[in-house]
């Protein structure tokens, strides 16, 4: 699962539309859409932002879940 795809899994379950993320994010819904989907990669500012904003680290939101 890709960062932008975490993003809105906890955007989701927080009942938290992408107009309101955005602005927690400092950026356009626009911009939130196109992580979501995968349309764009987040830089590394955008990461440390979406990190904090969802209580993790960059790490946690970088790492891949490996199936066996």
């Amino acid at each position: 699962m890709s960062a932008g795809q975490k993003l809105r899994r906890f955007r989701e379950r927080q009942g938290m539309s992408i107009r309101i993320a955005a602005e927690e994010l400092d950026t356009s819904h626009v911009v939130i859409w196109r992580w979501e989907t995968g349309a764009c990669t987040p830089s590394v500012p955008s990461l440390i932002k979406i990190a904090a904003f969802m209580g993790c680290t960059i790490d946690e939101l970088l790492k891949r879940e490996v199936t066996e």
